[in-house]
């Protein structure tokens, strides 16, 4: 057992390993440390030091009863403030009034609003207008390559008249 662990040690390196980390928590819920650390061939300690790096570098993980976890909402907003950061294309998972949908959206902006809720202003290539999504509707958000321009005087009207009041 011994000679595989430590293969798998070397199998890994920092960054690959952080990577596997976080997969890992994105797909395995809540887990706890020593099962991270068996899952990937290293000691608790070296989990613990590798996700406190990772909290560092704004990865939303936080420690819950259960073991370590990555929190979905932060997870999205951090990919919406990307997209807007770098005028990427967003894909949003989204469960609306009409049902769920995956849609592309070119992010406008992203504000607090009425009632404590987090809203996302942006144009929907699926509708081909300017929709208002709210934040805890958005069940998943993953940044595409693509790049989008700057938005025309007209449209920017139209996202400003789209915010809620």
């Amino acid at each position: 057992m011994r000679t595989v662990l430590s293969v798998t040690r070397r199998s890994f390196g920092v960054m690959d390993r952080r990577a596997a980390l976080v997969e890992e928590l994105r797909t395995g819920g809540t887990v706890p440390a020593r099962d991270l650390a068996t899952r990937l061939g290293v000691s608790k300690r070296t989990i613990i030091r590798d996700i406190a790096r990772l909290q560092d570098e704004g990865v939303p993980i936080r420690l819950d009863p259960g073991g370590y976890t990555i929190d979905p909402s932060e997870e999205i907003k951090r990919a919406i403030d990307r997209a807007l950061t770098g005028r990427r294309v967003l894909r949003i998972d989204y469960d609306g009034k009409a049902g769920p949908t995956t849609r592309e959206v070119e992010p406008s902006i992203f504000l607090g609003g009425r009632g404590g809720f987090w809203y996302l202003v942006a144009w929907c290539r699926l509708r081909e207008d300017v929709r208002v999504f709210r934040l805890d509707r958005i069940t998943a958000a993953s940044l595409t390559d693509e790049r989008y321009p700057e938005p025309s005087k007209a449209r920017m009207e139209e996202l400003a008249a789209a915010l809620p009041s």
